[in-house]
């Protein structure tokens, strides 16, 4: 959901530019593709769309469209998260036509979602070259240096983008999450007003202001954020985990803990609201529910420092002092700033 969300309005735009690059084709041929199912858009199922270009492919009737039957067919295979095909399809449009940024810019979206950062950065690095003033290249090369924690170069990508498109929500949301991560939280809350004045229905924009509204301390517009996304994208399991924070933060563990209770079940793979849970369980002095929330939290995510720590206080708590001892070790191994000072 994440993905989705934080991607909002930038495919579309990348399909206008696709459509204005390539040849244009006679209205009956243009027609004719739409109806093989080759659109790479999201009104009809990925696995129509994969099934539709396949068999445009092999017609023999695109050769002179070759290029936009592989860009629309791996659109779809990214579509249903086959990011493999996906990057097979657009190397073998980049064969038949090594100029085109946005074949570049889609593969390093492919290679993005697969984890491979570096692959994808020289493919955003590729489409910039090629096209330097197409914005969604900025924007998701902006991405991969955020993901690499380069918020600086992160920041001045997304600066390029909104020069470049000043209405695109989706860059202000992510340089916002940029400056949240350098600790500007002013500028960070700035973006996200921009995003969510751009775009009423952004919902990863209200939860990325909800959550600054909670670290400045201001929960009660952080309550009104995050039932904003609720209502936008009610199965959003990590607004319900930021929203127990807050909670949490009130004191209020009852309400903290059915938050916590609803992210684990939209997503159980989620680390964050085990642990969450297991602190609401430690305030209310339930130590071996909390423990085992703990272990659950680091089960899923084993860098998980503040679960470590968390579940380091259980055991002190318990009097388990050797444990608890291992546990702020492994915490402090991991985040050097949880050492006492």
């Amino acid at each position: 959901m994440a993905q989705i969300l934080r991607y909002a309005g930038v495919r579309s735009a990348a399909a206008v530019l696709l459509a204005t690059a390539l040849p244009v084709a006679s209205p009956a041929m243009a027609e004719t593709l739409k109806d093989w199912n080759c659109t790479g858009s999201v009104d009809i199922p990925w696995d129509e769309q994969i099934a539709g270009c396949t068999k445009a492919l092999e017609s023999g009737r695109f050769r002179g469209r070759a290029v936009i039957v592989l860009y629309d067919r791996a659109v779809a295979h990214q579509g249903n998260g086959d990011n493999d095909s996906a990057i097979a399809d657009y190397s073998q449009a980049i064969g038949l036509d090594p100029k085109f940024s946005l074949l570049y810019n889609g593969r390093g979206n492919a290679y993005f979602a697969k984890g491979d950062l570096d692959h994808a950065m020289a493919d955003f690095n590729q489409a910039v070259a090629l096209a330097p003033r197409l914005p969604i290249a900025y924007y998701d090369r902006g991405n991969a240096y955020q993901n690499k924690k380069n918020f600086d170069q992160a920041i001045a990508d997304y600066d390029r983008t909104i020069e470049l498109d000043p209405k695109l929500a989706a860059a202000y949301n992510a340089r916002g999450n940029a400056f949240t991560a350098k600790g500007d939280l002013d500028r960070a809350m700035a973006d996200f007003n921009n995003a969510i004045t751009l775009d009423s229905n952004f919902a990863l924009a209200y939860y990325n202001r909800g959550n600054v509204y909670k670290d400045k301390g201001a929960l009660d517009q952080a309550f009104a954020d995050y039932a904003q996304v609720i209502a936008l994208a009610p199965k959003y399991a990590q607004v319900y985990n930021s929203r127990g924070n807050a909670y949490s933060a009130k004191d209020d563990f009852d309400h903290a803990m059915a938050d916590y209770n609803q992210a684990i079940a939209l997503d159980a793979k989620l680390a964050q609201p085990y642990n969450g849970r297991g602190s609401a369980y430690a305030a209310k002095h339930d130590l071996d529910h909390a423990i085992a929330d703990f272990t659950q939290a680091i089960a899923l995510d084993p860098k998980f420092a503040g679960a470590y720590y968390n579940r380091g206080n259980a055991y002190k708590a318990k009097g388990d002092n050797d444990r608890a001892l291992a546990d702020h070790k492994e915490a402090i191994r991991l985040d050097p700033k949880l050492a006492p000072k």
